[in-house]
């Protein structure tokens, strides 16, 4: 990816995240990022494309920083823990951005592309790896993976609304409780 390229999307990226996708045409969003609709068009293309873009770098960079916290720890529980406060620390800034474009994907809106797919598939795929470690059955371990990145968004998405992160946290805490029994039992 070109230089200029790479900083009109880290320019996008911060912009959405401020003021979110709503119906933010190309020649809104190149105002208010300091270029033109026209190097819009030459880097991207149309506006899906700037947003698939914009999908495509945010979800490469949690995914690549979730599977390092995995690989960092044998215990998936500590592992989860970290993961939680990444999530929990990057969601008060890109959070509201993630809800919005999960709402646009669900709706299957044409720049959402392969985003729920990438999203549920990539989190829950470093997720189940992790608990391969303490379960032997692969599809238990999907399950469990499954669980636990639903519970993740659910909480993350509350503290979000309600900005009592404590709750959420106290919450995670009697969730990973719940989960050490369930994997021991």
């Amino acid at each position: 990816m070109s230089r200029a390229r790479q900083a009109l999307l880290d320019r996008a990226i911060d912009y959405y995240v401020t003021h979110g996708v709503r119906d933010t045409s190309l020649r809104t969003l190149a105002a208010n990022i300091g270029t033109s609709q026209r190097m819009l068009n030459y880097h991207f293309g149309s506006r899906e494309d700037v947003l698939n873009a914009v999908i495509e770098a945010i979800v490469k960079a949690d995914t690549a920083t979730v599977q390092a916290i995995f690989e960092k720890h044998s215990d998936p529980f500590e592992a989860g823990r970290e993961a939680w406060e990444l999530v929990r620390s990057q969601g008060q800034g890109v959070g509201a951005l993630f809800f919005e474009l999960s709402s646009h994907a669900m709706r299957e809106l044409p720049h959402t592309g392969q985003l729920a797919q990438v999203l549920t598939h990539h989190s829950e795929a470093a997720f189940a790896a992790a608990f391969l470690k303490v379960v032997d059955d692969a599809e238990r371990s999907r399950r469990l993976a499954r669980l636990t990145v639903a519970v993740g968004r659910g909480l993350l998405f509350e503290a979000l609304l309600d900005r009592d992160f404590a709750a959420s946290d106290a919450a995670l805490d009697a969730f990973l409780g719940l989960l050490t029994a369930e994997v021991t039992r």
